[in-house]
Order: C-alpha cells, then sequence, then structure tokens
C-alpha cells in the first residue's frame, strides 16, 4: 500500500498477483453495476437486475477488496470483508422493506449515498487488518488509509474527465469525415462506459497502492495549499462570529440554508486542522500571531454546531421532521461532538499543537460508522420517523389536511409514506373534505411526481370518457359559452396530463372551463382549469388550428395565501384578455420574439 507512517516509509507492499485481482475486480464491478443499475440490459435479464443486493455489493465489495488486499491468503482481511457483506445485507435488507414502486429512486439514492459514507469510514479500518500487529491501529495507520483513499478517489475522478475528454475529441474527429462509430459506442454505449469507468478505477488504486513517491509528493503539495488556506477560514469564521450579535439571531431563522452553510464551515475548519495537525505533528505550525488565530476559531468551533442545530430546530418545529432534517441534525450532532473535542484540545496544557484529536478521531470515526447504519435499520429509521410525525402534527392540529404534503408521501418515503398516504383515506380530517379525499385517491394511482398514471389506468380512463358526464363535472365559468362538441370529444387525446383529466373527473366542480378570444381572431380558445392540486391551478389553453383543437398554451397560478380568491374569481368568469404592451419583430420575414426585461402590464 501508498500509506506512509509519519517518517515517510511506505508501508506493505502490494504483490503482482493482488495488482492483477485488483484490476479484474474493478472490471467486474463496471460489469456488475451495469447489470445492476442500467436500463439497457437485455430483456431476458430484467428479473435478476435492479436487485438491491446485488446492487449493494457490486457498489461495495470490489472496492473494499480493491483498496485492501495485499497477500490473497490472508484470512483476516477475508473474514472482516464477510463480515462487512452480512451487515451490508442487513442494510440492504432494511431499505427493500420500505421500497415502494413509486419512490424507489427517492429511497435508493440516500441509501447510496450512505453507503458511500460507510465505505469512506469503514475501509481504513479495513485495510489496517493486513498491517503488522504492533502498528495495525496506531492513529498514523488509520490516517495514511485516509490520504491514500481520498487520493485514489480524486485520481479516478481525473483519469476519468481526462478519458472522457479525450473520447470526446476522438468521436468528433471521426465525425468530421461522416464515421459515427466512435460516438456511438463511446456515448451511446452503457456497457462500455461501465467498463472504462472499471478500468479506470482499478488503474488510479494500483498507481496509489505502487507509487509511493509521487503520492507522497502530491500529498504534500495538497496539505500546503490547505496549510494556508486554514488561517483565512478561521478569520472568516471569527468575523462571522463577531457580526453576528450585532444582527441577530433573527436572521438565521429567514435564512433558507442556514444550518447547511454554518455546518459546512465547521466541518471545513474540522478537516483543514487534520490535514495541518497531520502535516506538523512535531513543530507547532505557522508564526504565534497566527497560531493564535487559528486556535481562536477553533476554540469557538462549537458555536457554529450549536447554531446550525438552533436553525434546524426552528425547521423542524415550524414544518415537522423530514429525511432530510433527521439526517442534517445527525451530521451537525458529529460536528458538535468533534468541535467540542478539538475546543478542549485547545486549551490542554501539553506543549503540543492539539495533542489530543490523534486520540479522539478513532471513537469519532467509529461513532460515525454507527449512525450511519442506524440510519438505514430501525433504530433510527429516518422514514417512519418523518411519517409518523407528520400524521402526528395532523393529528395534534399542527397543521390543517389541505396542507399535508401528498406528493411528498407518495413519491419521497418509501412505503411508510405510501401506507401513510392510503390510511389518511380514512382520516376524518379528509373524509369530511370531498375535494381532499378525491386529491388522496387521485395521488394514489399516481406513478409519478409529474402526474403521470399508468398505461392500464390512462387507457381505461379514456375508454370510459363521456361527454355527458364530462359537462357536468367540468364547471362552466359564470358568464362563459360552452365550448363546441368538438373539443368535449377530443379532451382525452387534448390533454396530455392525464392527472388534470382524471382530477376534472373525479370531483364536479374541481375543473372550470372558459371561452376567451385571446389572439384577436374572433373566435373563442378554451381555458380549462385544474384547481385540484394543493399547491398551484393548472390552466390548459386550447385553439383551433387547421379546423382541429390543439393544445396552445399554459399556466400555473400559484397563490399561497389566498387560493380560495383565485379559485372564487375563475368561477365567476372574471378572465379578461390581456394584450402585449410591447411587441415583437418580423426581421427577413421570421418572426423574432424579443423577451423584454420591463415587466408587462
Amino acid at each position: 500500500m501508498p500509506q506512509f507512517n509519519q517518517t515517510g516509509r511506505p508501508m506493505p507492499h502490494l504483490p503482482t498477483p493482488g495488482r492483477g485481482l485488483i484490476i479484474t475486480l474493478c472490471l467486474l464491478q463496471g460489469l456488475l453495476l451495469y447489470f445492476f443499475f442500467s436500463d439497457h440490459i437485455p430483456a431476458r435479464f430484467a428479473g435478476f437486475s435492479h436487485n438491491i443486493y446485488g446492487q449493494t455489493m457490486a457498489f461495495t465489495l470490489p472496492v473494499l477488496i480493491s483498496l485492501s488486499v495485499v497477500h490473497l491468503n490472508d484470512r483476516r482481511l477475508w473474514a472482516s470483508v464477510a463480515l462487512l457483506a452480512l451487515l451490508l445485507a442487513g442494510m440492504a435488507t432494511w431499505v427493500k422493506s420500505n421500497i415502494a414502486e413509486t419512490s424507489a429512486d427517492s429511497v435508493l439514492v440516500s441509501f447510496n449515498l450512505s453507503l458511500a459514507l460507510l465505505v469512506y469510514f469503514v475501509l481504513p479500518w479495513l485495510q489496517v487488518q493486513t498491517f503488522p500487529a504492533a502498528n495495525r491501529y496506531r492513529y498514523a495507520s488509520l490516517s495514511a488509509c485516509y490520504s491514500q483513499n481520498t487520493l485514489s478517489a480524486m485520481l479516478t475522478f481525473l483519469l476519468m474527465l481526462l478519458a472522457v475528454g479525450v473520447m470526446a475529441l476522438c468521436a468528433a474527429l471521426f465525425r468530421l469525415v461522416g464515421i459515427e462509430y466512435f460516438h456511438e459506442l463511446f456515448f451511446e454505449t452503457p456497457l462500455f462506459m461501465y467498463l472504462v469507468y472499471g478500468l479506470l478505477l482499478g488503474a488510479s488504486i494500483v498507481i496509489c497502492r505502487t507509487q509511493p513517491a509521487l503520492i507522497n509528493t502530491t500529498r504534500h503539495i495538497i496539505r500546503f495549499i490547505l496549510k494556508g488556506l486554514l488561517p483565512l477560514v478561521a478569520f472568516v469564521a471569527l468575523i462571522f462570529l463577531f457580526v453576528l450579535p450585532f444582527t441577530g439571531l433573527s436572521t438565521l431563522s429567514q435564512a433558507w440554508s442556514a444550518a447547511s452553510l454554518l455546518t459546512t464551515m465547521a466541518l471545513s475548519i474540522l478537516l483543514l486542522v487534520n490535514v495541518v495537525r497531520e502535516t506538523d505533528s512535531e513543530v507547532k505550525p505557522y508564526p504565534r500571531a497566527i497560531r493564535l488565530l487559528v486556535n481562536a476559531a477553533i476554540l469557538l468551533l462549537p458555536l457554529y454546531a450549536i447554531l446550525a442545530l438552533y436553525a434546524t430546530g426552528l425547521r423542524v418545529s415550524q414544518h415537522g421532521w423530514t429525511p432530510e432534517r433527521l439526517r442534517a441534525v445527525l451530521l451537525i450532532v458529529i460536528t458538535l461532538l468533534a468541535s467540542l473535542c478539538y475546543s478542549l484540545s485547545v486549551i490542554d496544557k501539553h506543549p503540543g499543537w492539539l495533542p489530543r484529536i490523534t486520540q479522539l478521531n478513532k471513537p469519532l470515526s467509529v461513532l460515525v460508522v454507527i449512525l450511519v447504519i442506524a440510519a438505514n435499520s430501525p433504530l433510527l429509521d429516518p422514514y417512519r420517523i418523518s411519517v409518523n410525525n407528520q400524521i402526528a402534527r395532523l393529528d395534534k392540529g399542527k397543521i390543517q389536511a389541505k396542507d399535508v404534503d401528498l406528493k411528498w408521501l407518495r413519491f419521497d418515503t418509501g412505503r411508510r409514506g405510501n401506507d401513510a398516504l392510503a390510511a389518511l383515506q380514512q382520516h376524518p380530517a379528509f373524509t369530511a373534505d370531498p375535494r381532499l379525499l378525491t386529491a388522496v385517491k387521485n395521488m394514489m394511482a399516481q406513478t409519478s411526481r409529474w402526474g403521470s398514471y399508468n398505461d392500464k389506468n390512462a387507457a381505461e380512463l379514456a375508454k370510459n370518457y363521456r361527454v355527458e358526464e364530462a359537462k357536468k363535472r367540468i364547471q362552466l365559468a359564470k358568464g362563459a359559452t360552452s365550448p363546441d362538441d368538438a373539443w368535449w370529444k377530443n379532451l382525452p387525446l387534448l390533454e396530455e396530463y392525464r392527472n388534470t383529466l382524471r382530477d376534472c373527473l373525479s370531483l364536479q366542480g374541481a375543473c372550470i372551463v372558459n371561452t376567451l378570444d385571446l389572439n384577436n381572431d374572433r373566435q373563442k380558445e378554451v381555458f380549462l382549469c385544474n384547481t385540484l392540486d394543493a399547491p398551484s391551478v393548472n390552466c390548459r389553453i386550447y385553439a383551433r388550428q387547421a379546423g382541429k383543437w390543439t393544445q396552445a398554451g399554459e399556466l400555473y397560478l400559484y397563490e399561497e395565501k389566498d387560493k380560495s380568491a383565485l379559485i372564487t374569481a375563475l368561477r365567476n368568469g372574471e378572465v379578461k384578455p390581456m394584450q402585449r404592451k410591447w411587441s415583437d419583430v418580423q426581421i427577413d420575414g421570421k418572426r423574432r420574439v424579443i423577451h423584454y426585461n420591463h415587466d408587462e402590464e
């Protein structure tokens, strides 16, 4: 391995058989990622692809083994890998229990991010199993492993950028002479790109593990740059804390991303301190004045985590728990603990600089692993906690039924959210309001967050469509004339967005139709508005062109304060055409649309 101890001496050497195994494993990972993640696999394998267990193992095990293996007969390493595989299988089983057909992506994305974080913090503990017993769990060994893994990731990313650039140049050159083969191979053949990723990953790992001088030099350059950055970041952190009492905490409650910015600042200082501390473990870094500046920033670092926790707490008290807020709180808690530990190191009487952080980092890294596992298990299941909290807020009257985010329950919280959404059909707050009950039923039928339904439901909707029923269900605005029969008959074909037609036929008065002359051609266009959607009123404009009705435009009306007044205006026919104040132009016989900076009146 290319890890180094404090004197720069390389640690366990990687023999030739291990290098071959690494390349083979990374190519195999590329093939498995294509098989389990790609949508382009042959139909005969469709039943085996996108398997949660296969995705989990393909995403993690090849990387864990490639960065850890030294001798193929190392029983200690393979036993550790087997234990990790069992742990990963358990996490995958729990995640699988929460996957619903319509929300698999939202659950799997967060799960894969958790796996990446888990691999990063577990990997050094796996790598040191191949070290001599005397150095196995020393901080220097673990720190060297973290450095190697970070450099491997950076090198892989750089190689990928270079490879894509070369392939793009090659494809463009051959396209000049009419040869499309290389463009199709490089950018329209997913299997090829997955294998390229595997090859480049294997190459970067082998380089990092067999070129100790090169990697050591790279580490020193990066540390030199970051060492100069730490005083600047520390100065910014102190200035912000100095200004905050004059602006007040109320500004934090009004900011949208206050907690994320505060946490990022705290984590940045923690990371930079670790880099500088590892570089200058024996000699105190910086001149005294600069070191005092950095020490002051570290000493006050817990304030950033406390402020971030306060800002997140405000959001939770106002809007309840969500999976993102729960994960944010876990991250802030880790940041707070690390900040407190580093602050105590500043006031330590030991003559060295921050002498205790080398002892504190090991339990902190183990705590991160434990929390990642807990957040993907029954212990801290973010979806169960969030859904239960939101339903409890509804039951206690903290939120009204109309404010429940049905789309969030359907598409962002997995099976827990879908079960809660189904249960809302019997909830008194929804059964008492036909509009809300219809919205819940329609949301249950949706197959995507953009409002589409499955083919069976769409075909059934079109088959059972009756003009007479549609005229009864869709309300005609006051003073408006009804559209002609041709428009009514063609409405299922005109309405691309199946949710609008479904909403219109689900509840009487949910949709409002008006007829207006919107283009001064003395023919009235149809103005159809769907008011059933909670956040907005969606309107479609239909015009007759070449004797046929077609959709000519759309309008989304967002009225957070008084949506009922907007709906009342639509029902009363209070819709009037407004001509544009500023005109477009015609140049060379063609109309050119001008996008004006002025607000049109």
